[in-house]
Parts: C-alpha cells; sequence; structure tokens
C-alpha cells in the first residue's frame, strides 16, 4: 500500500512534459493522450534514434513485448489498413521504428506534441525551491519549469503539472586515460573520435577500409565494434585493428575476455590487443593520431594510428539537474520504482542496453536492444492507475478486447 506524504493524483486537464521521445516516451505520452492529459514531448534528437541506429541488428523481444493494443488501435485510427504485425516477430531496431514508432509519434495524437531537437537541461519548481522547507504537497502544488535547449528555436522554458522522464539510465562516460580517467587533451578531441560500427546506420566502408584504427574501451559498445569489425575484415582486408585493453582484464566480464579470446584467435596478425594502463595524452594529428600510451610498468610510448575510437564503460548516475532518487521512508510504503522523491515527477525506463547473465561463473556484459520494454509498459498502467486515482484502471486491457473484436 502506497502512504506519500503528497496526494499523487492530478485530475484532467493538466499538463504532462514527458522527456524523451524513444520507445516509453512515446508509449507513456500516448497514454496520457487517451486520459485527456495535455502532453508535451521533449526529445534531444529524433524519434527513435536509437532504435534506427540499431539499424539491422535483431531486437532482444518480439513483436508481442515491443508494441502495444493502444499503439497500434491509434495507428490503426490514423491508417486502416495499417496491418498488426506478427506478434512473435523478431524486428530489426529499424523495421521497429519503422514498421511501429515513427508511425505511432506520427498520428494525430501526438505529433503536434512533439518539440524535436529539444534537449531539457534542467528542471525546477516555478516559486519553490529544492531545498526548502516546506511541506511536500505544497511543493506538489507548485508546477514544474523546464529550461529546453532547441536547437532551432534557441533556449526557452516550458511549463507542467507532471514531469515523466523516460530518457532511460543516465550514465557518466569513464575517460581514456588511465582507471577510467580523462586523458591528457581528452576533451578537446573527443569529438573526433570515429563512433560508428559495421552494422551501425551510418557506417561508411571507406572511412576504415585499409586504415590502421585504434580502439580503446571494455564497455559491451567495445566489444560489440570489434566483433562485428571481425566480421567484416576477412572480406576488406588490408587494415589494421590494435584494440587496447587492461591490463587486469580478466576481472571484467566474461563478454570481453570471450572478444578478447576471439581477437587472439582469429590468425590475422593485423589484429591485434594491447593491455595497457591507459592512455597519458592524445593529440589529433593533420593525419591521423598521436597517443601517449601508459603502459603496465608506468613507462609512456609514443603510438599512431588513422582512426581513434573510444568506447569506455558508463557507470550510472544520479540526474544532473537536482531531481532526487526515488523515496525509501519505510513508512510510505511499497514504492515502485518510477517514484523519485520529488513529488509528480517520475522516471520510465526499460532495462538498459547493458545486462547481465550467468557465463561460467561470471556476469556476462552484453548488448540486447528492447530488453525490459514491456515491463517498462506495465509501469506506464501503473503510474497512471495512481495518477488518475483508479486502481484497476488499464487502457491496454481494454484496448486489446476492443481489438480482438473488431470495435477499432
Amino acid at each position: 500500500m502506497i502512504e506519500l506524504p503528497w496526494d499523487p493524483e492530478v485530475e484532467s486537464p493538466a499538463t504532462i512534459a514527458v522527456i524523451g521521445g524513444g520507445p516509453v516516451g512515446i508509449e507513456t505520452a500516448l497514454y496520457a493522450r487517451f486520459l485527456g492529459y495535455f502532453v508535451s514531448i521533449f526529445e534531444s534528437r529524433r524519434v527513435g534514434h536509437r532504435m534506427l541506429d540499431w539499424h539491422h541488428r535483431k531486437l532482444a523481444i518480439n513483436v508481442a513485448e515491443c508494441t502495444t493494443p493502444l499503439g497500434i488501435a491509434a495507428i490503426k485510427a490514423q491508417d486502416p489498413s495499417y496491418q498488426i504485425p506478427d506478434r512473435s516477430t523478431f524486428w530489426s531496431g529499424k523495421e521497429y521504428a519503422e514498421s511501429y514508432l515513427l508511425p505511432l509519434a506520427k498520428t494525430d495524437l501526438l505529433f503536434d506534441d512533439i518539440h524535436f531537437l529539444s534537449p531539457v537541461s534542467n528542471i525546477s519548481r516555478l516559486r519553490t525551491f529544492r531545498d526548502q522547507p516546506i511541506e511536500p504537497q505544497e511543493r506538489c502544488n507548485d508546477e514544474f519549469r523546464l529550461v529546453v535547449d532547441g536547437r532551432h528555436r534557441g533556449t526557452w522554458s516550458a511549463r507542467a503539472d507532471i514531469v515523466i522522464d523516460c530518457r532511460g539510465h543516465h550514465q557518466t562516460t569513464d575517460g581514456i586515460g588511465p582507471g577510467g580517467g580523462a586523458a591528457i587533451g581528452e576533451a578537446a578531441v573527443k569529438d573526433s573520435f570515429y563512433v560508428h560500427s559495421v552494422l551501425d546506420r551510418k557506417f561508411e566502408s571507406k572511412r576504415i577500409v585499409g586504415k590502421h584504427i585504434c580502439i580503446m574501451g571494455v564497455s559491451p559498445r567495445a566489444c560489440q565494434f570489434v566483433d562485428e569489425y571481425l566480421e567484416w575484415y576477412p572480406a576488406n582486408p588490408g587494415g589494421r585493428l590494435t584494440w587496447i585493453v587492461p591490463a587486469d582484464h580478466e576481472h571484467w566480464s566474461g563478454e570481453l575476455r570471450r572478444t578478447i579470446q576471439r581477437v587472439e584467435n582469429c590468425n590475422f596478425s593485423e589484429l591485434q590487443t594491447y593491455e595497457l594502463l591507459g592512455i597519458e595524452k592524445i593529440q589529433k594529428e593533420d593525419v591521423g593520431w598521436l597517443l601517449n600510451v601508459l603502459m603496465w610498468d608506468s613507462t609512456v610510448v609514443d603510438f599512431r594510428c588513422d582512426l581513434f575510437v573510444a568506447f569506455p564503460a558508463g557507470r550510472s548516475i544520479a540526474l544532473s539537474n537536482s531531481i532526487d532518487d526515488r523515496p525509501s521512508d519505510p513508512e510510505w510504503g511499497d514504492i515502485p520504482n518510477f517514484f523519485t522523491c520529488e513529488p509528480g515527477y517520475y522516471r520510465l525506463r526499460a532495462s538498459p542496453l547493458e545486462f547481465a547473465n550467468s557465463d561460467v561463473g561470471m556476469d556476462r556484459v552484453i548488448l540486447n536492444a528492447g530488453t525490459g520494454l514491456d515491463n517498462a509498459f506495465d509501469s506506464i498502467r501503473q503510474l497512471f492507475a495512481i495518477i488518475v486515482g483508479r486502481e484497476k484502471l488499464d487502457l491496454y486491457r481494454v484496448m486489446a478486447e476492443n481489438l480482438s473484436e473488431g470495435r477499432v
């Protein structure tokens, strides 16, 4: 039972700000619109850009788990010829975006409410300061103020009664220096790092054919880059890949160890791993890169390459906009994980792309796009049941019945 020190119910019409235009953000906005709320969606890039970037790689879940009856009904209302997809199909990221997510975002229910290229940089209350000692209910009665850094409109502010943050797991990224610190010169040149692996939507073969590539990082994304390069290289020989890995990589994930072993077993002398402490200094030259690498014995050696790729590990952090983590007061009862300490501010997210499975006794970190979307959709249902004040409210169930009976 939830016993919060504020009343989470908010009657419509009220304004809900949804931050993030991915699968969870779009579904959240759709659910709110069906309930009669005004909605503004703030997306830093374009709708579904992460799924589009996943490109032809298959999702980890099938159509039944990454779509909802509410979404299908909304698309069919806009386009009666829309065919409900086979629920057992496994779409690629591109197929999911083009067959479901983008058509949903383009419906009359949502399209005019989406602010593209408009990242939210700060969230506060309009009248009450973060540390002001007032009752939670009084804070709850004060509307939110969001600062938006729009690419075309410039910086502007918006207001909302409720904020639902669907940006996913916020992370800070380790640097390329020893111990995850920053290398000297890294901040000035990191925007010039090469970022596209072979199966990415924006990959251009001509950019890497015949080039010496140096990749730095131990994250799942780094392993993915190397794995896909190993598949691509036999048909496109002539280049060289050097992968800088930690000297103590035996203590890292099973996926990292597996990928390193695959490089060592590939029988291509041009593809190698080097155990280093990190990069002490990095410079971009007229042609290529100069790295001062720190060896395991702390000596510094110069190293040159044509392209530099960096996918360091990421670490989850608290939000940068001063909104606190979820409440933990035992007197409040069993609080769903989408609550935060800030009344009216919620976080909804699927599982991250990086998750762990048992792998010969150790955690294996892998990439599986789409994992946890079905749980996120259920959280949307739970959240709006609380906001509306109707415990058994379930628009997904109602719409599923309408679809099965041909009423949509």
